[in-house]
């Protein structure tokens, strides 16, 4: 096919053309379909005149015809353009030994090892279930109504009537929610979800056969092993009018949409059972979830076809990749080349800015994908399938574009656009490798070296209570004394048993029947003595005395003396103001640099604070299981934590704990409440790069997954 005296090979016999939708310029398009792969191609004007003179046989005579039958001007070059195309997609009849071996060489370029499969399929793929040809054909006339005017404006009454009366009851109907946390819940839920979903696919089917369109087959899919239902409604290539296609891309989700409304009207009126809890969950999650993941325009799901059919343009993702790579090409070395298409102004921005768009969509999603199989399957394979993940399709598609820089020209790699381009790359190359990074920035907490908070360790009255919040106590000096008739009656009892027990002891030689019974009553007097000594305790602890000298902080002014009170009730705060301590919670990463400071100013969190010198004092060797409720983020802090079921702060991720101490010069500031004050400390380290810091971030969470 290079020489334009070449007989060109026939087209297929069973490939048929018709005419196609009008471009997004106005321009007329064809499309050719295969029949045995099922499988169309949108064609130009120009390529449409091509093939429709393929019958001619040669090059020349093919741009000889164009070029006086047509106001088109075209050469051999793009005849021989096509001509590749057409080969390359199986569309030309070859004959003789060099066909049959070209179609041999086809054949083997696309077959994959099993292990090229899996990495190709293993995320995705489909098994096809049904022909659903003759079931549409059968179902349509039964169901053709649906698509009357009249039944859009009364499922639309429907929407209306079910907001108004659910409007009336909504908190009955937001707290039905609760009721599917269980595992009748969750199959009544499974039920719903793929009642919503047959009736999705019917929708694109119905709708498909409604304009004329065959629908080879409908089946099950798998991403990542989730199971999805499909319909293959390729054949929509074929309609001329967009709307048509709109309304095939669109018709699930309608039909998911007027499901709801109808469950939403049923909800309403049904009783309490498992129909309206199936109307509940139809009505609500089932199309919600639906709507998210079907409207997304950057997979290939509903969302995409309807966006792509909406601008009229067809196979809007490879077209747009190919234009944004190209855009980037310029904007980075001002290339000069031929653009993959020509656009209209306002089509280039919005390629450039959905190829964008989806592709910083895909690398969340794909990372997503990584972390989600890593955590699915056992830890090893996890590992293999994550580095797969990143590696095929974040890694590879960067690396296989940044090869294609390396064949533009000379002039290309000189002119200025290209040399500022490497300029800012090298300097960002620079600011990776240099150590200019010197200090880390730590979440921290001020509080008094002594300190303790006095709870009530029983139910009692108080008797004693005369401290103010700022009261300077005594180590020993009785802050607050309670009573309890209960612990008071069990004192005494325990006391009279002891007696009792003391008076038979005295007398068991009198008789030889109590004589026997020695052991027994030695037990008791150890019991009853064990008893009044633990009742004696528990008064003592009603007197609550100070742990050591200091300041009365947070004191409960809402009990006063008399009042009976709950066991476990904060009463007040003591602590020693004469020294102060700071904690620090470094994450492991920042653990090796951390351990080199050489000095560290704590900045507390309000800003009008000045900043406190300090020098550090000591790293705890193991990670803290434990946090201050002031640091965690579930109360506002920076590090992240869950409560577990002691309804203890944990730590996300493995955190340290850093002393440090202010210095004995430094100004303290004067606080309303100084005994905890939240902040954050800056540690000046011995400088690293950046590099070397993510560097040491990749390695510590290496070690961590190392465990098999």
């Amino acid at each position: 096919m290079n020489s334009t005296q070449e007989l060109l090979p026939p087209l297929r016999e069973e490939l048929h053309c018709t005419a196609g939708p009008r471009d997004a310029d106005g321009a007329p398009t064809w499309t050719l379909h295969d029949p045995a792969n099922n499988r169309f191609f949108r064609l130009g004007w120009v390529d449409f005149e091509i093939v429709s003179r393929w019958g001619l046989r040669q090059a020349e005579a093919i741009v000889q015809a164009i070029n006086a039958q047509t106001t088109l001007q075209v050469d051999a070059e793009r005849v021989a353009t096509l001509g590749q195309f057409l080969l390359v997609n199986n569309l030309l009849r070859l004959q003789g030994d060099g066909g049959i071996q070209l179609l041999r060489k086809q054949a083997g370029l696309q077959q994959l090892s099993w292990q090229q499969w899996l990495l190709h399929n293993y995320l995705f793929f489909r098994i096809p279930l049904v022909k659903p040809d003759r079931l549409l054909a059968w179902l349509y006339p039964r169901v053709a109504w649906v698509y009357s005017r009249g039944f859009g404006l009364c499922i639309c009454g429907c929407a209306l009537l079910a907001l108004f009366l659910i409007s009336r009851q909504w908190e009955r109907f937001i707290t039905t929610f609760s009721y599917f946390f269980n595992w009748s819940g969750l199959l009544q839920y499974g039920a719903a979800l793929a009642a919503a979903k047959i009736l999705h696919e019917l929708g694109h089917a119905l709708t498909a056969h409604r304009y004329g369109c065959r629908v080879p087959s409908m089946g099950v899919a798998f991403m990542v092993m989730y199971p999805v239902l499909y319909t293959d409604a390729s054949e929509t290539w074929k309609l001329q009018n967009r709307r048509q296609r709109l309304a095939v891309a669109g018709a699930g989700m309608a039909a998911e949409l007027g499901l709801a409304m109808l469950a939403a009207l049923a909800w309403c009126f049904l009783t309490d059972g498992p129909l309206r809890s199936g109307a509940f969950l139809l009505a609500t999650s089932t199309w919600i979830i639906t709507l998210t993941v079907n409207l997304s325009p950057f997979m290939r799901f509903d969302g995409y076809y309807l966006l792509a059919d909406w601008l009229g343009v067809d196979n809007l993702q490879p077209r747009s990749f190919a234009y944004a790579r190209w855009h980037l090409r310029r904007l980075l070395f001002g290339c000069q080349e031929v653009p993959p298409e020509r656009l209209a102004p306002r089509m280039q921005r919005i390629f450039v800015a959905y190829a964008w768009t989806t592709w910083l969509y895909r690398l969340m999603l794909f990372l997503g994908i990584a972390l989600l199989v890593y955590h699915f399957f056992f830890k090893l394979l996890g590992i293999a399938l994550l580095v797969v993940e990143v590696g095929w399709f974040i890694v590879r598609p960067i690396w296989t574009e940044m090869r294609t820089w390396k064949s533009l020209s000379v002039a290309t790699w000189s002119n200025p656009r290209s040399r500022l381009s490497l300029s800012l790359a090298m300097g960002f190359l620079v600011l990776l490798l240099i150590p200019w990074q010197d200090h880390v920035n730590v979440p921290a907490l001020m509080k008094a070296e002594r300190y303790a908070e006095i709870y009530l360790p029983r139910a009692g009255r108080l008797d004693v209570w005369q401290l103010q919040t700022g009261s300077r106590v005594a180590q020993g000096e009785l802050l607050a004394a309670f009573s309890s008739s209960e612990l008071d009656f069990q004192a005494q009892h325990s006391a009279l048993e002891r007696v009792m027990v003391d008076r038979q002891l005295a007398y068991h030689g009198l008789e030889q029947r109590l004589a026997t019974r020695r052991r027994i009553w030695l037990k008791e007097l150890e019991s009853a003595s064990s008893k009044q000594a633990g009742y004696q305790l528990q008064r003592r602890q009603l007197e609550m005395r100070a742990p050591f000298a200091g300041v009365v902080l947070d004191l409960n002014d809402t009990v006063q003396a008399g009042q009976w009170l709950a066991e476990g009730q904060a009463l007040m705060i003591v602590a020693d103001l004469s020294s102060q301590l700071i904690e620090v919670y470094l994450e492991e990463a920042d653990l090796q640099q951390a351990a080199g400071a050489t000095a560290a100013i704590f900045y507390p969190e309000d800003p009008d604070l000045p900043g406190i010198a300090c020098t550090v004092q000591a790293i705890e060797q193991g990670n803290s299981a434990r946090i201050p409720a002031l640091l965690a983020s579930v109360n506002g802090g920076e590090i992240a934590a869950r409560i577990d079921a002691q309804q203890q702060l944990v730590p996300e991720a493995a955190v340290y704990r850093m002393l440090l101490r202010p210095q004995a010069d430094a100004a303290m500031p004067a606080l309303a409440h100084p005994a905890v004050l939240r902040g954050s400390v800056r540690l000046d380290t011995p400088a690293i790069s950046p590099i070397e810091k993510i560097w040491n971030r990749i390695v510590t969470v290496l070690i961590r997954e190392s465990g098999f």
